[in-house]
């Protein structure tokens, strides 16, 4: 899967640009603590990319629908939803109540992108499995999966662990391909 990094600098180089933005700390804005935050994670030899971005650079397949989704890690399907203004949305939820709204913010990645068409139906995909030995000991709630979708009943296969830290600043926690096994034994709960 192809995504926007923001790794196109080297790690001193970026553990300077860190450093400079500590020494006038006293004096950020909120963006200048998020590049400073970005920076920092560059400097650590950590992998930073654009999620919502990647999204839009991948654009949409054959069907109409986007190549990439994301939605929260606690979830188990991801629908898309897009509207007239030129916004779309991944959720958990397929439908938007406004006796929910709260509850369903919170679980719902809202974007602009004006260039995606609309759709008369809300898609489904199924989030990814993450294998055990990759999976937060917590808060999982607190964690993205960015994956190439599989509108359809099929589980996909190489997705990304992602936190999210700024804007569309996310770190890649980690990054894998479901095995053979990991798919048959998901697929077949996904039709009992």
């Amino acid at each position: 899967m192809k995504v926007e990094a923001l790794n196109q600098i080297d790690r001193e180089s970026a553990r300077e640009l860190w450093q400079k933005y500590q020494t006038h700390r006293a004096y950020q804005s909120p963006h200048d603590a998020e590049i400073a935050a970005i920076y920092k994670r560059i400097a650590q030899g950590k992998t930073v990319i654009r999620a919502l971005e990647s999204i839009r650079a991948a654009g949409v397949g054959a069907d109409k629908l986007p190549k990439l989704a994301i939605a929260r890690a606690d979830t188990q399907r991801c629908y898309f939803h897009s509207r007239a203004n030129g916004e779309v949305q991944f959720r958990d939820g397929r439908w938007w109540n406004h006796q929910s709204k709260i509850a369903l913010k919170s679980r719902t990645i809202t974007m602009d992108w004006p260039e995606a068409p609309q759709q008369n139906f809300t898609p489904e995909a199924i989030v990814p499995l993450i294998p055990v030995h990759l999976r937060p000991k917590r808060g999982l709630a607190n964690y993205h999966i960015l994956w190439e979708a599989e509108w359809t009943k099929r589980y996909p296969v190489d997705p990304y662990l992602l936190r999210r830290f700024g804007g569309d600043a996310w770190l890649v926690v980690a990054a894998w391909d479901l095995t053979d096994v990991e798919r048959a034994v998901m697929s077949s709960r996904l039709r009992s």
